[in-house]
């Protein structure tokens, strides 16, 4: 039987983006069965935006199946949209909600 595993990865620091992007590389690359959920917020907005350098990465990822989601708080506070995003971007109310509830839910946390 394999084990299957689920992971959110927070990312909250615009410096970090490319680590946690290659972090979540890493478990799609390694690891038969898992889900990843990057959840977004705060300065960590700012490395994951349309056209940036890490969109290449991003979209390999999205392809595996990687979700990301970015807290419409954050969004709102620096007077961004959705469209400032690829279009795979989810957005919840509040990231840290969603941090919380999935490690309700049993996800393991990750934070590079």
């Amino acid at each position: 039987m394999t084990l299957a595993y689920r992971i959110v990865i927070h990312l909250d620091e615009r410096e970090k983006a490319a680590l946690a992007l290659r972090n979540a590389k890493n478990l799609i690359t390694d690891l038969e069965v898992v889900e990843v959920e990057m959840v977004v917020h705060a300065d960590g907005v700012e490395g994951l935006r349309a056209g940036g350098p890490n969109t290449d990465l991003m979209d390999l990822l999205a392809g595996h199946g990687v979700r990301f989601v970015i807290c419409a708080n954050t969004l709102r506070s620096r007077g961004l949209s959705e469209g400032d995003f690829p279009g795979y971007v989810e957005t919840v109310p509040s990231g840290i909600v969603e941090l919380v509830v999935r490690q309700a839910e049993g996800w393991c946390y990750l934070r590079p």
